[in-house]
């Protein structure tokens, strides 16, 4: 049950989706101000920044992450993100979550960990963290009948030293593109990653 991209843009605006069960009363995704902009950065460069776990403090989840996962899931794509300042020994963290692909073939799931984990390591600095949960397939009722909302995240994490934020943006370009994640193709749009990656 993907949702449509019109959907994804009601729900980022606080509107009911047409489809009965797109959205939840208990998965926020009514963006803010802020939220709506690193939500149009992250729709043209692939990958959106968040401080920390991205979750407001009124709220009990992440309406930008929310809300990216739903467009993922429209797009049927993996979705990139990195946490900035999120664990207590300064590491940055970069996830990429596989479960948008609602992939049943456990084998083309772990081939897609595998490509993000070779090229994750290539990145000087970056490390494999190991309390990334094990991959599982999604099954055939939740492939074709849930909302994104109620299939459980399958995230690859990746870590890189705070004092170095680049390092996670980069990894997380080169997911992106890796992956074919950004909606930017245009010239303008390339040099608007390259100031995006230096801000």
């Amino acid at each position: 049950m993907r949702p449509s991209l019109a959907d994804v843009e009601r729900l980022a605006r606080g509107l009911a989706a047409t489809r009965r069960g797109t959205g939840s009363r208990s998965v926020p995704h009514r963006l803010n101000t802020d939220e709506h902009q690193s939500f149009e950065r992250a729709k043209q460069h692939g990958f959106a920044v968040v401080k920390g776990s991205g979750q407001r403090r009124e709220r009990k989840s992440a309406p930008l992450l929310n809300t990216l996962r739903q467009r993922a899931d429209a797009l049927d794509r993996c979705m990139v993100w990195c946490q900035q300042g999120l664990l207590s020994d300064d590491t940055d963290v970069c996830c990429i979550d596989f479960s948008p692909r609602r992939l049943a073939d456990a084998t083309e799931l772990l081939e897609l960990r595998e490509r993000a984990t070779r090229l994750a390591l290539g990145v000087e600095g970056v490390q494999l963290l190991d309390d990334s949960p094990a991959l599982v397939p999604c099954s055939e009722e939740a492939r074709l009948r849930w909302p994104i909302w109620r299939l459980p995240a399958q995230v690859t994490r990746f870590g890189s030293a705070h004092d170095e934020p680049q390092v996670t943006k980069r990894l997380a370009k080169a997911l992106a593109l890796e992956f074919d994640l950004g909606d930017g193709s245009s010239s303008a749009a390339a040099k608007k990653r390259e100031r995006y990656d230096d801000d």
